[in-house]
């Protein structure tokens, strides 16, 4: 039941913050709920089952606005999106090394912080080399919110705010919408339950925005998307991300110090500057190279383009592709930069 209520609350939240016009209202209104209810109430833990749900909830809407013949375009995009993911490991071994040396933490944890992987795969793998692994989980939680919070704001206000959420809908009948919302859930729940057998982070995504586009062309291919469903699906996952950014994660950054706000911000500039990078060698808008660059979650990333009527097919596809490559190249990484357990403890 507490669950179910602030569930409630948090959606009401997402619904006030998008009738203001704020942009990507939902999930931002959700997200800052979240924090507040974690910060001054209590603590509520969601499974990784319902989350993965609500990723595949949003895929299905992605996979409602694919184009085929978009993804012939995005050919253009694959060397620039090569040289923005060799830039950002880069810059995260860089930054790890100026972090370790900043706060005095132990070379590996500072390392494990600043790897721009996937980070529910970089902090479980953390542990196993001795680094501290509840100030590299605090580390990419508050980094994943500070995104969340920062880049759909400054996509919003780039794009003049506007909204998909905010755009008038056509009107649906009764039976047409009650067979849209049936389809989108149990498209969601098929994919959620395939995304466990596939063995790559974010295959839950993909699987739903393949089914969403499968659906929507060969079951209900006269059906629009009402916006309500992917503002729901949206605010929902704002709930959930907002209640991982808690007290504990604060006071872990706190003991850190200031450095780990520098650290924070250095990260958000240098990822601000490879989108820009990435926007100047190609013709995508500034706004969907951000979200397509920026390493703060493909699903989060992808929502925010959605509700900013941006092409979050692109930019759920460029998130993804990060996202493998990085996963790839992570047990490189940690073999050439991680330090063995014996030599860290010496």
């Amino acid at each position: 039941m507490r669950k179910v209520v602030y569930i409630v609350i948090a959606l009401i939240f997402g619904g006030v913050f998008n009738a203001i016009n704020v942009p990507a209202g939902w999930l931002l209104g959700a997200l800052l709920c979240g924090i507040i209810w974690s910060f001054t109430i209590d603590k509520i833990i969601f499974s990784k089952g319902y989350f993965s749900i609500v990723l595949a909830i949003v895929g299905t809407n992605i996979g409602f606005t694919v184009v085929l013949e978009q993804f012939v375009t995005y050919q253009a995009l694959i060397l620039p999106l090569l040289l923005s993911i060799l830039l950002t490991i880069v810059f995260g071994i860089i930054l790890g090394r100026l972090f370790h040396r900043w706060s005095g933490l132990d070379a590996n944890t500072a390392f494990f912080c600043c790897l721009p992987g996937g980070a529910s795969e970089v902090i479980a793998v953390s542990e196993e080399y001795g680094a501290d692994q509840r100030i590299v989980a605090a580390f990419h939680t508050t980094r994943i919110t500070l995104f969340v919070l920062a880049i759909p704001f400054v996509a919003g206000l780039i794009s003049n705010g506007r909204n998909d959420l905010a755009v008038s809908q056509p009107s649906m009948s009764v039976s047409g919408g009650t067979l849209l919302v049936v389809c989108v859930m149990v498209v969601a729940l098929i994919s959620s339950r395939i995304g466990k057998y596939i063995p790559f982070p974010g295959a839950v995504i993909f699987v739903s925005i393949a089914l969403g586009f499968a659906a929507h062309t060969f079951i209900v291919p006269n059906e629009t998307m009402p916006s309500i469903i992917p503002g729901l699906a949206q605010g929902l996952m704002g709930a959930i991300l907002g209640m991982r950014f808690d007290r504990e994660t604060f006071h872990e950054l706190r003991r850190i110090g200031k450095v780990s706000a520098l650290t924070l911000f250095l990260y958000f500039v240098a990822s601000f500057l490879l989108a820009l990078l990435f926007f100047g060698l190609t013709p995508t808008s500034f706004s969907e190279s951000m979200l397509g660059i920026v390493p703060a979650g493909a699903a989060e990333m992808a929502a925010t383009a959605l509700s900013l009527n941006l092409d979050s097919t692109m930019v759920a596809t460029l998130q993804m592709l990060r996202v493998l490559c990085l996963f790839a190249a992570l047990p490189f990484l940690i073999k050439w930069f991680a330090k063995p357990i014996k030599q860290e403890s010496q």
